[in-house]
């Protein structure tokens, strides 16, 4: 630390307690880091990619119906391209389908989507499913 006196400037042979105070908290902040990282690297299972879709609103617009939905992955292994179908069905049949395509799903993580149908969801059975993905 240095000390001014005048118009003189000398080092103190003592650091100041801040400067102590400073590395110690730098010191636990990399310690924590490299513990969480070695954690993450103990209890990762290389496995396949499982997702769960909710849906999570429906509603009109000018001339079509907007499906919300959220996408989780719920394991360890990122996917890519991950692409997600809606199928709209009355008594059987199809009456139309519309898919999304997700750039990137990260392992343990949520995604929010948007799928549009002229016919009304809520009226119909609207199945939505993951149909297929690649690994990054």
């Amino acid at each position: 630390m240095t000390i001014s006196k005048g118009r003189k400037h000398t080092e103190s042979p003592e650091p100041h307690w801040v400067e102590w105070l400073t590395g110690a908290i730098c010191t636990l902040l990399v310690a924590a880091m490299l513990g969480w990282i070695g954690y993450d690297i103990y209890r990762y299972r290389p496995e396949d990619a499982r997702f769960e879709i909710a849906v999570t609103g429906v509603e009109a617009q000018a001339g079509q119906y907007r499906v919300r939905f959220d996408i989780r992955n719920l394991s360890m292994t990122t996917a890519a391209q991950v692409q997600v179908r809606g199928d709209l069905q009355q008594n059987g049949a199809t009456l139309e389908s519309a898919d999304v395509t997700f750039d990137y799903v990260a392992s343990e993580s949520r995604d929010t989507g948007t799928l549009f149908f002229r016919n009304d969801p809520r009226t119909a059975t609207l199945t939505i499913n993951v149909a297929g993905y690649t690994e990054p």
